[in-house]
């Protein structure tokens, strides 16, 4: 890649950059929630279209594929590129003028810029075909704040025809400085499990506390247990998080409940601690009740794995982001980010790269998943460059 070829980049950009903030706007109107992504995709393969490219619609629900075979070689390359395009069920505070349109939904993690790089992305690497040969598939997935799209899309066929040889894709990241790229190979984001616990004892009158079960102390005692077992069952150079948000119980002042609730957060980065805090979690959970004659019942939900950075296509990324921005404005992670992905359901079957750009002004963190998120839409053209230097590099390395 020439510093022509960049110049090249860079000057596609910005003719398509009005164009991607417009198409950011709309989709920012018209948030719609996991696997009900119609209008978006509606929107994506639209555009896709425009472009000349053999597009699927309704993958795995509501998911778009676009397929841009720019090669006349079996062997050249495939690359896909992923964007997600749900929103959360949140109702928007922000005064913008593109505010969400629907009472209760909003984009607040910014899966709306995400689908407006991608296209960005594919209009610019259409303009630039006479740079590389390749073939390129553009991915917009649903559902990935819900269940997740990336391991349907992947079993619906995704990955074939043609062969997809690396996968690639961002987050627009809130606690990241503005316009910069964060990347690290190895783990990079957390699996983020889940679990519902109900505690079941034996209810009766608050004056009379020996004649019950009570459930309360019990879970009390089970939440104080759980924080041993990061503190003193995991290495201290290992990174887990058991997070309870949620213990309910009882209805007044007087009555001791029949059962208590509890939901909780498990985040992990390897797959073998991952299993042991699942077991710990219960044996925690069962010897307690045990202590006290009480039942329970334990939902234990595994979401989606850990997201794994290829170090190839890492240091791809690297050097391609640092070509397009400047060395100053790319960063090495030292440490994983414990919030969760599932785009690392691609990085199971392929050399994949997942990386954050920086939406934080100087100082400041902006905050995922609150009625007043938002971020500036310029740095929309920044993931169209980074996105369409990588893929170029991608096809010219060997």
């Amino acid at each position: 890649m020439s510093l022509d070829s960049t110049a090249k980049i860079k000057a596609a950009v910005n003719k398509v950059a009005g164009k991607v903030i417009e198409i950011r706007k709309t989709i920012h109107q018209n948030p719609e929630l996991s696997f009900q992504e119609e209008e978006t995709a509606a929107l994506a393969a639209a555009e896709m279209e425009k472009l000349g490219f053999k597009v699927e619609e309704n993958v795995f629900a509501t998911g778009v594929v676009a397929t841009f075979i720019n090669s006349n070689s079996e062997s050249d390359k495939t690359l896909l590129i992923r964007a997600d395009m749900d929103a959360l069920p949140i109702q928007e505070k922000n005064d913008l003028s593109y505010k969400s349109q629907k009472s209760g939904v909003m984009h607040a993690c910014g899966h709306d810029g995400h689908t407006a790089i991608l296209i960005g992305t594919a209009m610019v690497l259409k303009e630039l075909a006479a740079e590389f040969s390749g073939k390129i598939k553009f991915v917009f997935q649903p559902g990935e704040e819900t269940s997740g799209g990336a391991e349907g899309m992947i079993k619906t066929g995704v990955l074939e025809s043609p062969k997809v040889d690396a996968a690639l894709g961002l987050h627009l990241w809130g606690s990241t400085p503005y316009g910069v790229v964060e990347y690290k190979a190895g783990p990079f984001m957390a699996a983020p499990d889940r679990f519902d616990l109900t505690i079941i004892g034996r209810g009766g009158h608050a004056a009379r506390p020996h004649n019950t079960i009570d459930p309360i102390p019990i879970g009390a005692e089970i939440i104080s247990a759980l924080q041993t077992i990061v503190s003193r069952k995991v290495d201290p150079l290992e990174s887990a998080v058991i997070s309870v948000c949620k213990f309910s119980a009882g209805s007044t002042h007087n009555v001791i409940p029949d059962q208590a609730e509890i939901k909780a957060t498990v985040r992990s980065l390897k797959e073998d601690l991952r299993q042991q805090l699942a077991a710990d979690i219960e044996s925690v959970i069962k010897n307690i009740c045990n202590i006290y004659d009480a039942d329970y019942k334990l939902d234990y939900i595994f979401g989606y794995p850990a997201v794994k950075n290829d170090a190839v296509i890492t240091d791809l990324l690297a050097s391609s982001a640092a070509k397009i921005l400047g060395p100053a404005r790319v960063q090495k992670r030292t440490k994983a980010e414990m919030g969760g992905e599932d785009f690392s359901y691609f990085g199971l079957e392929v050399p994949s790269v997942f990386y954050f750009l920086g939406i934080a002004p100087a100082g400041k963190v902006i905050n995922h998943h609150q009625a007043d998120f938002k971020f500036a839409n310029d740095i929309l053209k920044d993931g169209v460059a980074v996105m369409a230097q990588t893929a170029i590099d991608f096809f010219a390395a060997d």
